[in-house]
């Protein structure tokens, strides 16, 4: 039982990593009791030069049958040459291999959304003015197909 007296919200944008690790490790309990088996993987595919050195690439997770996307990147001289498709391609095979049916990620109005439609993915939702002036837009892909 947590005590209710001299309880006090503590926002951060500095937090401490065992309260962060608190929060995640109780989440994934809570998941574990109530659903599928809890199976949540990083999953990252970079982009490295001759000396090793990561020059871009995708960070992400899979979990529960699905490949979720979070940050792609890649500099303004590989863009446009097929290494998007590739990076894309080696994430989702390797999401495949793992057992994933689905992708999902969002992306913005100024970034790629033309990129991942080419790439199969279609539009599942939007959130209008985020950020102001632009859109968020939440696709998702059939990896079974």
């Amino acid at each position: 039982m947590i005590p209710l007296d001299g309880l006090a919200l503590a926002p951060t944008d500095a937090p401490d990593a065992g309260d962060v690790a608190l929060i995640e490790r109780e989440l994934v309990a809570f998941n574990v009791e109530r659903s599928l088996p809890y199976d949540r993987r990083p999953l990252c595919v970079f982009l490295r030069d001759g000396a090793g050195r990561a020059v871009g690439g995708v960070t992400g997770s899979t979990n529960w049958g699905w490949l979720y996307l979070d940050c792609f990147w890649l500099p303004d001289a590989l863009r446009q040459g097929g290494w998007g498709g590739r990076v894309l391609a080696a994430a989702e095979a390797e999401a495949v291999a793992r057992g994933c049916r689905r992708a999902r990620l969002y992306t913005y109005s100024f970034q790629a959304q033309s990129f991942y439609e080419r790439h199969g993915y279609t539009v599942f939702g939007t959130l209008e003015d985020d950020p102001p002036g632009h859109r968020q837009v939440w696709m998702r892909k059939d990896l079974s197909a």
